[in-house]
């Protein structure tokens, strides 16, 4: 081996070695475990999945959390020459090779559309995934509060948990999405909860540098985190950026998952090379808001450690500051 190759070689396992550790799970019997997992798809049309998604769901049926949710892009939709026999293809793979073993798991499943699942401009896509979503709504395990506008923003209830899945495919969140989550978070039942947790795909604030512009996070920040704190939203989870990065600000804790499926992308200013991953949220049953998360690299079995991610990350639209939790 050529000198200079060596080098590289050992650099990259330093780097590797620093940014991950092995580490073993033990849900407590007073917890409830979520695990989130996102951005499952790969190339545009393609019903194949990464290695990557599978290690994950085999590594989810061994560590048998209490509930599973993914924050979007589950099929590789999003493109104008996809023809309607290719985007059923699409969801027919994900049913076999992905929805199928999590129902034999028999973990319920809960989920958020993503803009390749069901973007806002592709009226094909969100139609498909409209279908293919109403076939299997009855199979997902999920506690229904309101799902008359499934699959595209619904609640449920798990463990005294509040859950509500909203339409962040697009940048743009419509009006009556606002009005449908006011009323939402305004019930007894969401103001009873122990916890009230949103899942949409797009973030609010940009963390990589690809999507460090307007159309890759939500639109409108400020209106929205300033809906969080007035409806008391306690944990946003988002995908599409393809990077984990725990954040917190103003009181509400924003989790920017990692991708599973192709293309992982380093965090804004990051050196180190990006990694797929998952996120195991720990829920203490008597103080609920005092969740923690373990993100774990698939078929690995590493973290990756919140020490060793930026203390804060600057994006276009806002400054992301580390969840210190």
């Amino acid at each position: 081996m050529k000198p200079g190759l060596l080098s590289i070689l050992c650099l990259f396992a330093f780097v590797c070695s620093s940014w991950q550790r092995p580490i073993s799970f033990k849900p407590s019997k007073n917890t409830f475990t979520i695990a989130v997992i996102s951005d499952l798809n790969s190339s545009y049309g393609s019903t194949v999945y990464h290695p990557d998604v599978y290690a994950t769901l085999k590594e989810l049926d061994s560590l048998k959390p209490d509930l599973i949710l993914c924050g979007g892009d589950m099929v590789a939709g999003q493109k104008a020459t996809l023809t309607t026999k290719n985007i059923q293809e699409m969801w027919s793979s994900f049913g076999k090779h992905i929805l199928q073993p999590i129902q034999q798991m028999k973990i319920p499943f809960g989920f958020t559309v993503g803009n390749h699942d069901a973007s806002p401009s592709y009226q094909q896509d969100r139609a498909l995934a409209k279908t293919f979503w109403q076939t299997q709504q009855h199979n997902l395990g999920l506690n229904f509060i309101d799902q008359s506008n499934f699959p595209f923003y619904f609640s449920y209830k798990q463990n005294d948990i509040f859950f509500i899945s909203w339409d962040a495919a697009g940048a743009n969140v419509d009006d009556k999405v606002w009005e449908w989550m006011k009323k939402q978070l305004q019930s007894k039942m969401a103001k009873k909860a122990k916890l009230r947790v949103l899942l949409g795909h797009l973030p609010l604030y940009a963390i990589v540098a690809s999507k460090n512009k307007p159309g890759e996070v939500l639109a409108e920040p400020q209106r929205t985190m300033d809906f969080f704190k007035e409806h008391h939203i306690d944990l946003y989870i988002s995908g599409h950026q393809h990077a984990y990065y725990p954040a917190q600000k103003e009181g509400i804790r924003l989790l920017n998952t990692a991708c599973i499926g192709e293309g992982p992308r380093a965090l804004i200013g990051d050196t180190r090379p990006a990694t797929r991953a998952y996120t195991l949220i720990e829920v203490p049953l008597k103080t609920a808001k005092n969740f923690t998360y373990k993100t774990f690299v698939p078929n690995q079995k590493q973290t990756i450690e919140l020490s060793n991610l930026p203390d804060s990350i600057i994006g276009f639209n806002g400054v992301s500051k580390k969840d210190l939790k």
